[in-house]
């Protein structure tokens, strides 16, 4: 007879954030994986920030989102000057400090199998917990970007999760074993990459036939705002395109969208807040114009409209670039040039147009959330548990 620890499901605490909604979508993605895995996997996903940071949180959000917005320069240098570092900086190690007890505390309360980090802070934070011998449990990183970043390297790392050969050569540059990385693609839900009828979804949607559609995703922040409100006041470009227009959560964003679009035909362009429908959506278009975040334009190369990225943030979205570029599914946007024309050139050369869909065909990695799931649980061993009170008794005597 099994014991009932032997049939109790294998418990994940997920650690996301909402700096940009990648993060935790990743995580969700994972978190409904398990429900595939015949119940032997259960998993929680939690805010980092939000558990162990809570009145900070607003506040971090607010300047790292602003900062992207109005100074990424000043992001890419701090991304650079702090990508290669081995070790983190006397006040970063204070500020992980200052949460080590809430951290503690939250895994007492939650009791995981394994620790799952979608989350580059989350990482960090969690590394010093394993390493005072606090945490029990093994620690997985799922990177969701196409590149690497010291805050993602940690001690007491077990498994890395990339979405690229190319990151995961990375990894292995800075001295990380091949054993402890796999190469699962960055996990996004299920119903990517499931095969649509994209002539029924068009006459679904209320689009043309004909005209090609040009979806655009610039983020619930409204990172592309200023371009796409440029783009609507172009003469006559109606007649050449269908415009989706993805705000998210962002409702003022999505009224600036709606009036500025006025000068279009109201069967020519579709303002949409939040979207449950973003595969179907995808897979109607021609083409993705959008920022180039990992999650975003994983989702699009499972589902296989080429893109067009514009904006990249230095660091790790200037990487993904690079990475999509180069595989042949996506071109890059030049910021000294009209967008109109950089839209127009590729939708006016199909064949092309046609190559780079099936260049997402050899790139994106099918099942990838259920491949994360099988190698995190491939990780977990029945020996893990959880010593949640003396590590809270530790960490208070240390603070």
């Amino acid at each position: 007879m099994m014991s009932n620890k032997a049939e109790r499901p294998i418990r994940l605490l997920v650690l996301s954030g909402d700096f940009g909604d990648g993060h935790k979508q990743v995580a969700m993605a994972l978190a409904e994986a398990c429900g595939y895995a015949a119940s032997r996997v259960e998993a929680e996903v939690a805010d980092f920030t939000k558990e162990v940071y809570p009145r900070l949180h607003p506040v971090l959000r607010t300047v790292f989102l602003k900062s992207v917005e109005k100074i990424p320069s000043l992001y890419g240098y701090f991304f650079r000057k702090t990508r290669d570092s081995r070790d983190l900086s006397g006040p970063f190690k204070a500020f992980l400090l200052l949460g080590l007890g809430r951290l503690a505390a939250l895994m007492a309360e939650k009791k995981p199998d394994v620790v799952v980090c979608t989350f580059p802070l989350a990482a960090a934070a969690v590394s010093p917990l394993k390493s005072r011998g606090l945490l029990e449990a093994p620690v997985v990183t799922v990177i969701t970007d196409h590149t690497d970043h010291g805050m993602w390297i940690n001690p007491g790392t077990g498994l890395y999760l990339t979405g690229s050969a190319e990151a995961a050569a990375t990894l292995r540059r800075r001295g990380v074993p091949q054993a402890a990385i796999r190469v699962t693609g960055i996990p996004v839900r299920k119903r990517f990459g499931e095969p649509v009828d994209r002539e029924r979804l068009r006459r679904q949607f209320g689009l043309h036939p004909k005209p090609p559609v040009v979806l655009v995703m610039g983020g619930g922040d409204g990172l592309l705002a200023r371009e796409v409100r440029k783009l609507l006041r172009s003469d006559k470009l109606y007649e050449r395109m269908q415009l989706v227009l993805i705000c998210g959560s962002n409702e003022k964003l999505k009224a600036d969208f709606e009036k500025a679009s006025r000068r279009w035909p109201a069967d020519r362009v579709f303002v949409k807040g939040y979207a449950e429908e973003i595969p179907e959506w995808m897979a109607v278009s021609d083409l993705l114009l959008t920022k180039p975040g990992g999650l975003t334009t994983t989702e699009a190369v499972t589902m296989g409209p080429p893109m067009l990225l514009l904006k990249p943030i230095p660091g790790q979205e200037e990487d993904n670039t690079a990475v999509l570029v180069k595989a042949g599914v996506a071109v890059k946007a030049s910021d000294d040039r009209d967008l109109k024309q950089q839209l127009l050139e590729p939708l006016e050369n199909r064949q092309r147009l046609g190559r780079m869909r099936a260049e997402a065909l050899h790139m994106r990695s099918a099942r990838s959330a259920e491949r994360a799931v099988e190698a995190i649980v491939q990780l977990q061993t029945a020996d893990s548990p959880q010593s949640a009170p003396a590590a809270v008794a530790a960490v208070a005597r240390m603070l």
